[in-house]
C-alpha cells in the first residue's frame, strides 16, 4: 500500500491490474476482516461519478481480484487471503499484518505505548518507518485514495517526531542526524523536524551547524510564509546560543498533525440520492460476481496478479520489553498552537511551493476545568431516539422514550434542520435556532455513523456555516476544511465541531478551528476523539481559550468571558 500497490507471494510480484481494480482491492484492504458495504465500495472507487451500472463493473473487478488471490495462494502453497460475501458487504479475509499499512499502524501504536521501555518503542517506530516506500496508493485516482494519502502522510510525520524524541532521550543523537535531514528536506516547513535536528547537532558538539540550520529555516519561513519561526524553535535557538539546552521532553508531546492541510478536492453538488444511490443487489453469494458483467477494461486476458503480502524483512525488530516506563502524572502546562494559514491550498499537500498551515507550539499554563455536558435532545427524525437530560452531577444521563420514533434518518432532513436554524438565527430567535442546531447536529452524528462516505460530504457545508455563525474561524479554505469534516474515521474535526455546536457557544473572539483541534490534541493524556461522546468538554474549553489568547490576544483567564451574553 505504501508507494505503488504491489502483491507479493512466495517472493514473486504479481500484476495487480488496472488502477481502478487496484482501488477496489485497496478499499477492501484498509478494512481487512471488516465488511465493506457495496455503496461504500462504489463511492471509494468512483467518488460521485459512478458508471451507468456500477455494481456490474464492481463485480467484474471483484472476480478478477478473486483470481489474483487464488494465484497468490497457489504460489504460496495455501490460501493467504480471500474475499467473502456477507450480509453487510464484502470482506477481505486476510491477516492485516500481511499489509504494510496495517503493520505500520500496529508498530506505531506500540511506539506510542508509554508503558513500554524507550528502547522497545524506538525499535517499533523504526520498523514502522522502514515500511515506508513512498506515498500511499501512489498513482491511484479518486478522492478517497487522496484522503488516505493525506491521513497516512500525517501519521508518518507524527511517527518520525516521536521516534526522534525517544532516540534523543536514549542518547542517540547520531541516529537522528543520519535520518532527519532528508525528511526535513522533504517537509521543509515542519518546524519540529528542525527543532529535533538542532538538538541532535548540539548534543554532538556541532552547535555552529545547529545555528546555521536555524538561520536557514528562519529565511525559508520568511520567504514561504512571511513569518518568523515559532516560539519553541526561537527558544531553542537562544538556548543553543547560551549553551543551556533544556532536557528533551520525557514523553513525546509534539504533534505535526495540522502542519500541512490536506489538498482540497472539488465536490460536485448533488442530492443524497445522487451521492450514494442504492442499487438492487443482484450478485451471487459467492464465486464470480457476474459472468457476463461488463468491464471498464474489456475482457479478461489471462489471470491478473497483485500484491497483498509484502516481505516481512525490516531493519529493526522490536525486542521484548526490558523495563516498563512509569506513566507520567498530568502536568499543569500544555501545548499552545498558533496557526498562520493561507486560503490558497496546495495542489500537493506536501509540496514546498505553496505555503501550508504552520503550527507553533509552546508551553502555557492551563487551568483545570470541570467536565460538564450540556442538555441536548435527539431529533425525532432519528430512528433510535434518546433524550439526554442533565443530572445534579452535571453529567449526561439518557432516558429511552417509551414510544421511540422509527422514522429513518436522512441527509435531506438534516439539511432542512440546518437551514431552519440559519433562518431562525437571522430572525433573532436565538433559542429556537439553537434547538434546531441541536437536532441537526445529532442527526448529522447519526448519519455519519451509518455511512460517512455517503452522508458526510453533502452535510459538511452546512456544518461549516453553522460554525461560522457561532464565531468559529477558519485559517484554511472551505475546500480544505470539507476534507477534514468528511473523514470522521481519520480526523477529530467532525466530533469537535459537533460538540462546539451542541454547547451553543457564541464566541466574542473567533478562534481558528484547526487551532482548537491542535490545542485539544496536544493536551497530555488526551486521545484524539472520533465520536462526539469522546470529546472532553473541559479540555475543549481550555483549547478554545488558548486559541483565543494566542490568535486574537484576548488575554482572558475565564472561558465564560469569551462567550456572548
Amino acid at each position: 500500500m505504501f508507494g505503488e500497490m504491489e502483491v507479493r507471494s512466495a517472493g514473486q510480484s504479481l500484476d495487480v491490474g488496472t488502477p481502478r481494480q487496484q482501488t477496489v482491492l485497496a478499499a477492501l484492504i484498509v478494512d481487512a476482516r471488516r465488511p465493506v458495504a457495496i455503496e461504500t465500495l462504489v463511492n471509494r472507487v468512483w467518488d460521485h461519478t459512478p458508471p451507468a451500472d456500477p455494481r456490474a463493473v464492481l463485480y467484474s473487478h471483484l472476480s478478477r481480484i478473486r483470481r489474483l488471490l487464488a494465484q497468490a495462494a497457489a504460489l504460496a502453497d495455501g490460501a493467504t487471503a480471500r474475499i467473502e460475501r456477507r450480509h453487510a458487504g464484502y470482506v477481505l479475509d486476510a491477516d492485516p499484518d500481511l499489509t504494510d499499512l496495517h503493520r505500520f499502524r500496529r508498530l506505531a501504536e506500540q511506539g506510542g505505548d508509554r508503558q513500554r521501555g524507550d528502547d522497545v518503542r524506538a525499535a517499533a517506530l523504526a520498523e514502522a518507518l522502514g515500511l515506508w516506500r513512498g506515498s500511499p496508493l501512489a498513482g491511484l485516482p479518486g478522492e478517497w485514495a487522496a484522503q488516505v494519502r493525506d491521513s497516512w502522510h500525517q501519521r508518518r510525520l507524527d511517527a518520525v517526531v516521536q521516534w526522534a524524541q525517544i532516540e534523543l532521550r536514549l542518547g542517540h543523537p547520531a541516529l537522528v542526524i543520519a535520518t532527519l535531514p532528508d525528511l526535513a528536506a522533504e517537509y521543509p516547513l515542519v518546524e519540529p523536524f528542525e527543532t529535533l535536528l538542532m538538538r541532535a547537532l548540539h548534543a554532538t558538539g556541532r552547535g555552529a551547524e545547529a545555528l546555521d540550520r536555524y538561520s536557514a529555516v528562519r529565511q525559508r519561513l520568511a520567504d514561504k510564509l512571511g513569518t518568523d519561526p515559532g516560539p519553541e524553535l526561537r527558544a531553542l535557538h537562544q538556548a543553543v546560543l547560551h549553551g543551556e539546552l533544556p532536557p528533551a521532553p520525557r514523553d513525546p508531546v509534539t504533534t505535526v498533525g495540522t502542519v500541512t492541510p490536506p489538498t482540497p478536492r472539488p465536490r460536485p453538488t448533488a442530492s443524497a440520492s445522487v451521492v450514494a444511490p442504492h442499487w438492487p443487489d443482484l450478485a451471487p453469494a459467492d464465486g464470480d460476481e457476474s459472468p457476463t458483467a461488463p468491464s471498464e477494461n474489456g475482457p479478461l486476458n489471462g489471470p491478473l496478479n497483485g500484491p497483498l503480502a509484502p516481505d516481512h524483512s525490516a531493519a529493526l525488530k522490536p525486542v521484548e520489553p526490558g523495563s516498563v516506563e512509569e506513566p507520567q502524572p498530568p502536568k499543569t502546562s500544555s501545548r499552545r498552537v498558533d496557526a498562520v494559514g493561507t486560503d490558497t491550498p496546495t495542489t500537493d499537500p506536501l509540496a514546498t511551493g505553496t505555503p501550508p498551515i504552520r503550527v507553533r507550539l509552546r508551553l502555557t499554563p492551563r487551568r483545570t476545568m470541570l467536565a460538564a455536558l450540556t442538555a441536548v435532545v435527539l431529533p425525532a427524525a432519528i430512528g433510535s431516539v434518546r433524550v439526554f437530560q442533565r443530572d445534579e452531577g452535571n453529567e449526561l444521563s439518557s432516558v429511552t422514550p417509551s414510544a421511540p420514533v422509527s422514522i429513518p434518518p436522512s441527509v435531506e432532513r438534516a439539511q432542512a434542520l440546518f437551514a431552519a436554524a440559519q433562518k431562525l438565527d437571522q430572525g433573532g430567535r436565538a433559542e429556537e435556532a439553537q434547538a434546531a442546531i441541536v437536532d441537526a447536529v445529532r442527526l448529522y452524528d447519526e448519519l455519519i455513523k451509518l455511512n460517512p462516505d455517503r452522508n458526510a460530504p453533502p452535510l459538511a457545508p452546512a456544518v461549516i456555516r453553522a460554525l461560522g455563525r457561532a464565531g468559529v474561524d477558519f485559517s484554511v479554505s472551505e475546500a480544505v476544511l470539507r476534507t477534514w469534516l468528511v473523514n470522521p474515521v481519520y480526523t477529530p474535526y467532525p466530533a469537535i465541531s459537533q460538540m462546539l455546536l451542541l454547547r451553543g457557544w457564541q464566541l466574542r473572539a473567533p478562534v481558528y478551528l484547526d487551532v482548537i483541534v491542535s490545542n485539544y490534541e496536544s493536551t497530555p493524556g488526551i486521545t484524539s476523539p472520533r465520536n462526539v461522546a469522546d470529546v472532553r468538554v473541559d479540555v475543549l474549553k481550555a483549547a478554545t481559550l488558548e486559541g483565543s489568547n494566542t490568535r486574537y490576544g484576548t488575554q482572558v483567564r475565564n472561558f465564560e468571558q469569551l462567550l456572548e451574553p
